[in-house]
């Protein structure tokens, strides 16, 4: 059900014209970049939730990667986006992948996974995690503050509605990707399990944000110096952290020892009689 509504959803962004009216044309483009690669997503998160159901650990950290980016991409649709007629596709879509999000998570036994964990990158990945966190944050916040006294951020385009990243990334990523490096720095059992699900998340963030590129020079927008400006930043910038995202996934994946316990309990809390 997740997987039709995904599609509809994206579709529906990537072909009718009108989709995202009322927004600058930049940020138009972002969001049929976004469906693109959500599109994109949909088989990886089949292939990743029918690996996970075979006992594989790191298909299933790659399905709660996905389901929390498709969480947080339809949470910025349904309350960034200009009314439209998906508008209840993108609340079912939010609904639907963060509660499969949360099961995902809450049902693992962080205790049985933790040897698998034995020799994963923490430091490299608690450090990342921490540095592009507080980045972010800084970054948003040097918009926001100097507005408090009674004028308007510049990334205010809808209504002088604020801009619904700055909602999400304050409010839930930047506190869970600091939250996963202190989990990772103390060697909690709990902190690869969330770490691993960022950074799946992070690097289709990092993927999205480099589709924008050719999404807006194929709409004509190259010929604007001030955007132009701003894809190569987004280049450069999502290319790196992309990258680093990437080769941390995969040497995790390299060194993830073999789980020989049942790691997946049935329920997020204990029945009792």
């Amino acid at each position: 059900m997740l997987a039709i509504f995904v599609i509809i959803a994206a579709v529906y962004g990537l072909v009718v014209d009108d989709a995202y009216r009322l927004v600058p044309q930049l940020t138009r483009e972002t969001w049929r970049a976004q469906d693109a690669v959500t599109l994109a997503t949909v088989p990886v998160l089949l292939w990743a939730t029918w690996r996970a159901r075979a006992g594989s650990l790191s298909a299933h950290l790659v399905s709660v990667g996905i389901l929390t980016w498709l969480t947080y991409g339809y949470a910025h649709l349904s309350i960034g986006a200009p009314f439209n007629a998906m508008f209840l596709v993108y609340v079912s879509v939010m609904s639907l992948a963060g509660f499969a999000m949360l099961d995902g998570l809450l049902r693992v036994d962080v205790a049985a996974v933790a040897p698998a964990f034995a020799h994963a990158p923490r430091r490299a990945t608690a450090w990342f995690l921490a540095i592009a966190g507080a980045g972010i944050g800084v970054l948003w916040l040097s918009e926001i503050v100097v507005a408090l006294p009674g004028g308007l951020p510049k990334n205010i385009a809808l209504s002088e509605l604020p801009n619904p990243t700055w909602v999400l990334d304050l409010g839930w990523i930047i506190p869970t990707a600091l939250a996963a490096a202190l989990l990772l720095r103390r060697r909690h059992p709990a902190g690869p399990v969330l770490a691993g699900a960022m950074l799946v998340m992070l690097l289709t963030l990092s993927v999205t944000m480099l589709a924008v590129v050719p999404f807006a020079l194929t709409a004509g927008l190259g010929t604007d110096p001030v955007v132009t400006q701003q894809l190569v930043v987004f280049a450069i910038v999502f290319t790196v952290l992309g990258g680093i995202e990437g080769w941390l996934l995969a040497r995790a994946r390299r060194r993830l020892g073999i789980v020989t316990s049942s790691w997946l309990r049935r329920g997020w809390w204990s029945e009792t009689s």
